[in-house]
């Protein structure tokens, strides 16, 4: 329960990828439930196999994005604490997500439900942000800029590697 408590406190800000400890074993298990919380999330419009396939990407377009950002600012050393901060933090905001979208199927009419995940996702960006802004020591609203880019990017991506042609 320590480590939750540790990615809670990052997703309110209170700490950074720093406190995280550099572990392979740490990042196994955030990179298990970052899939696992991703697949239970896109497994409602998509197979299970497909689930699979698009969390995988995203998992490596996450890698990828801040192994590039941490390289041009020459700190490749915050890689495995940057990502396992963010695999970590993504999987609790995808816990919260998960019973608002099912909410959401079943009432679509209630604009409260729509709200709540409006502001998840903000909440999931100001995360990132903040992630962002300690691993590449740089002013926070560069970590939201920074958030953004790898939002829009990683939606592109997505979009053209998994949407059905047609």
């Amino acid at each position: 329960m320590p480590l939750i408590k540790l990615f809670w406190d990052i997703c309110l800000l209170r700490k950074g990828p720093q406190a995280i400890p550099i572990s392979i074993l740490l990042l196994a298990l955030t990179l298990i439930a970052y899939v696992l919380a991703g697949v239970v999330l896109l497994s409602a419009g998509a197979s299970l196999s497909d689930a699979m396939l698009q969390t995988l990407a995203e998992a490596l377009i996450l890698f990828a994005f801040l192994w590039l950002v941490l390289y041009f600012r020459k700190k490749p050393e915050r890689l495995m604490q940057t990502i396992t901060a963010m695999l970590g933090c993504d999987a609790l905001i995808s816990m919260v997500a998960i019973p608002l979208l099912n909410a959401l199927k079943t009432f679509p009419d209630v604009k409260l439900i729509s709200l709540l995940l409006l502001i998840l996702m903000f909440w999931h960006s100001a995360i990132m942000a903040h992630i962002l802004q300690h691993a590449l020591s740089m002013p926070l609203v560069l970590g939201f800029g920074l958030a953004i880019l790898y939002a829009g990017l990683t939606y592109q991506l997505i979009g053209f590697l998994f949407t059905p042609a047609g």
